[in-house]
């Protein structure tokens, strides 16, 4: 299948910011229900082909330092036209990184160290 069209790309990441900021939120989506309306978009693509497109803004946004959404597992062997595109929203979205840093909690503690195995 042929590469995406600038287009197609544009319609997956707006997609998938949509269902990140809802995710961040804690507000319930249907990830089916978003693949089904971006296949009414995209002439030619098939579900399977949304996916992993998904996962690979999901790798671009782990890579870019960004949380991803949960189920879509990075998947690193993208376009370079999609990377342009992810961060191209990402910095017109500063309201994005706003509501990303105030989720951001700080991390764990480091775990004591164990004076003995039998300790586990």
């Amino acid at each position: 299948m042929a590469d995406w069209s600038r287009i197609g790309v544009e319609a997956a990441v707006a997609d998938y910011l949509e269902m990140l900021a809802l995710e961040l939120r804690d507000q319930p989506f249907n990830k089916a229900e978003h693949n089904r309306n971006l296949l009414r978009m995209l002439n030619g693509r098939t579900r399977g082909s949304n996916e992993r497109k998904h996962q690979n803004i999901s790798a671009v946004l782990l890579e870019l330092g960004y949380p991803y959404i949960d189920g879509y597992k990075p998947l690193r062997n993208y376009q370079e036209l999609l990377r342009d595109v992810v961060e191209e929203r990402l910095l017109s979205a500063p309201a994005l990184d706003k509501e990303i840093a105030s989720l951001v909690v700080s991390p764990p503690a480091p775990a004591s160290p164990l004076a003995d195995i039998r300790d586990i």
